[in-house]
């Protein structure tokens, strides 16, 4: 198991569950070739972190751009979708 320390000082947060962290970085392809590893792989969490990416940048336009509905969406899906 590496050390994660750097890393969680560079980003400023440390991280009750180091799981979490580990995880993040668990592809599929990797449990194919180490089906013994303790962790699942990385989707479910990167289809969190998707959700929570598009609720910060839809507030953010909700509360700075007074465009139409249909504009935000746009822009939304622009922004998260790069």
């Amino acid at each position: 198991m590496q050390d994660h320390s750097e890393l969680e000082k560079k980003l400023g947060v440390k991280f009750k569950n180091k799981d979490f962290l580990i995880q993040a970085f668990v592809h599929r392809s990797y449990l194919n070739e180490n089906p013994e590893f303790y962790l699942d792989q990385n989707e479910r969490l990167e289809f969190l972190g998707d959700a929570v990416l598009e609720l910060v940048v839809t507030e953010n336009l909700y509360k700075n751009y007074h465009n139409p509905e249909g504009e935000l969406t746009n822009w939304r899906a622009a922004l998260v979708n790069l």
